[in-house]
């Protein structure tokens, strides 16, 4: 019987011990501050029938210096560890909720949805995509009242 209860003991430890680090090892770090942009992000993708795993995906967020020159926010893509959403913290400090939420959904359809930048207008030089390099000279209009085609835009392509 104490030999029965030994082995019971020592699956149930062992068990325990490779179950803790599976989940250890799927753990990603999303600074607090993004995640609202990132569940705002998943959000949306599920109202557009994307479903969003960051997990799974292996993606993280990080509020930290970006050191190239009028760039506001990157995603770093990486073979071996997760991909980084980079948002720059001086930008950061001083963004509306608007804008975060526009370079948030930017380098996340880089980093989840695989998507390029466009650079596409209209007759107006309104950018068509949320996905514009912010290089092309068309006008951002991502607004509330724009926000939905944008949206609608960078999920169904």
């Amino acid at each position: 019987m104490k030999l029965v209860l030994k082995y019971i003991f020592i699956s149930g430890l062992l068990t325990t011990m490779v179950s803790c680090a599976k989940e250890e090892s799927e753990a990603i770090f999303i600074d607090p501050d993004l995640q609202p942009y990132f569940d705002r992000f998943a959000a949306e993708g599920a109202e557009r029938g994307v479903t969003v795993d960051f997990i799974a995906s292996r993606i993280e967020g990080y509020i930290e210096s970006v050191d190239e020159s009028n760039v506001l926010g990157q995603c770093e893509r990486n073979s071996i560890d997760p991909d980084r959403l980079i948002m720059d913290k001086a930008f950061w400090q001083i963004a509306s909720d608007m804008d975060k939420e526009f370079l948030v959904f930017h380098e996340l359809g880089h980093c989840f949805l695989d998507r390029g930048h466009l650079d596409s207008h209209d007759g107006n030089g309104n950018c068509t995509s949320i996905m514009h390099s912010g290089t092309s000279g068309c006008n951002n209009l991502y607004s509330a009242s724009t926000r939905e085609t944008y949206l609608d835009e960078l999920f169904e392509n």
